[in-house]
């Protein structure tokens, strides 16, 4: 075994080896710079692809253009998919889409409460729907704390193990014809960044594990039908209705009972049970939505909710978790707050499957269709608005008297029904 001589000299050279090896990611990090915060280094790679999906928030931050920016979209993945190229086609240059995939009503909070400083802000569009209104969805996840502690300081970005990791893939995915470069660094050890979703709760782990898919070879006995959802729960479904009083007749009765395959099928059947088994819509939330609708009135800020849609059948599993209406009752709690604007309901959209991509994202053409509706609530020029009714296909909200199909209305609101959107507004006293 060879021996060295512990002399001041050796550890001279250890201590500038560590310096020298502790700046490596440094240097990479400014090179590459996979979140383009500083550009020191002109280099061409194609980052937002990976960068981007690798932590959402901090991509958007550092892109986010406040002084230009008089619209901003939050939400998940589902208001996310409302681009800034759809609004920008219309003509509104202003619009900012500020969602990220996965994103958490934590997150859209945080979020709010970076962007409510920009002084040319006008319109707020906020995706939202019912499951995440539950403290467990996506496990409490907030990647916006760790995105704003990283903009805030070029330092801890360039230095930090997380920016390394998403270099190394960056360049593993530009050279990987030249080069075997491995992206499966695990750098967790030192890593404070939180970009990747973590694990479910311990109470949806038991869940999970509790679902009958889980059981490959039970079998039931023969005198018992299996049936396609097996928690199904069929009192809810016939007895919300007359929770409502005269709102029952405004939720359609009618079961969608299609054979669907692959991940429709799973979803419907799989992802639907995580949502609702235990969903509990937190207080929280509701509090920190408000605060943002106060702001919004104090400030001038059209303030507008977009409940996105899913897949009629996806729908009726929240009448069979005995949440129908927990459902409506959503609806009614944000129109107090701001204009609703709600496309998850049993119409034409919903029910064709073409669609949708899965049973809770729709395709790009409906995207498109919804900013279309939206630039008239938030843009309402001339040139906007021609260029807006030339989208409509299979949406038109009711904007105009001519696009109102059905009214329903109490003594607190007014819902206008149009084709496959319905528009919830409070009435003034």
């Amino acid at each position: 075994m060879i021996e060295f001589k512990k002399t001041p000299r050796f550890y001279f050279v250890i201590s500038v080896l560590m310096f020298v090896f502790g700046l490596g990611p440094l240097f990479l990090n400014i090179i590459v710079d996979p979140y383009e915060v500083g550009n020191i280094v002109k280099i061409d790679l194609e980052k937002e692809k990976i960068s981007e999906k690798s932590h959402y928030p901090l991509w958007k931050m550092v892109h986010y253009p406040s002084e230009k920016s008089n619209l901003v979209i939050l939400g998940d993945s589902r208001a996310r998919a409302l681009r800034d190229k759809y609004w920008q086609e219309l003509g509104v240059d202003g619009a900012y889409n500020f969602a990220y995939g996965g994103a958490t009503l934590h997150e859209v909070y945080d979020t709010f409460q970076y962007v409510k400083t920009n002084k040319n802000l006008r319109t707020l569009v906020v995706g939202i729907q019912l499951r995440s209104f539950d403290l467990d969805h996506k496990g409490g996840m907030n990647r916006v704390p760790e995105a704003i502690r990283l903009t805030s300081s070029s330092l801890k970005y360039y230095s930090n193990w997380f920016t390394s990791r998403i270099s190394v893939k960056l360049l593993a995915n530009s050279f990987e014809d030249r080069f075997k470069v491995s992206t499966k660094l695990d750098l967790s050890l030192v890593s404070t960044a939180q970009a990747a979703e973590p694990p479910f709760s311990e109470k949806g782990r038991l869940e999970q594990l509790l679902l009958p898919e889980r059981c490959a070879n039970c079998i039931l006995p023969q005198e018992i039908q299996a049936t396609p959802y097996p928690v199904y729960t069929p009192i809810s479904k016939s007895h919300f209705l007359t929770q409502l009083g005269k709102w029952g007749k405004f939720w359609h009765a009618s079961v969608s009972r299609r054979n669907l395959t692959g991940k429709f099928e799973r979803q419907v059947r799989k992802n639907a049970a995580s949502d609702w088994q235990s969903f509990e819509a937190a207080d929280l939330f509701w509090s920190q939505l408000s605060e943002i609708s106060i702001w919004c009135r104090q400030n001038n800020v059209d303030l507008i909710f977009v409940i996105p849609p899913t897949i009629v059948e996806m729908q009726q599993r929240i009448a069979e978790f005995g949440l129908g209406a927990e459902r409506h009752n959503l609806r009614k709690r944000l129109v107090s707050l701001g204009t609703v604007v709600d496309f998850d309901f049993d119409n034409k959209l919903t029910r064709n499957l073409a669609n949708f991509t899965d049973a809770y994202h729709f395709n790009y053409k409906i995207s498109k269709q919804i900013v279309g509706e939206l630039a008239q609530l938030s843009e309402p020029s001339e040139r906007v608005l021609n260029l807006a009714l030339k989208r409509r296909k299979e949406i038109s909200c009711p904007l105009r008297k001519k696009d109102v199909l059905t009214r329903f209305s109490d003594d607190f609101m007014e819902v206008l029904e149009g084709k496959s959107c319905r528009i919830w507004r409070a009435i003034d006293e």
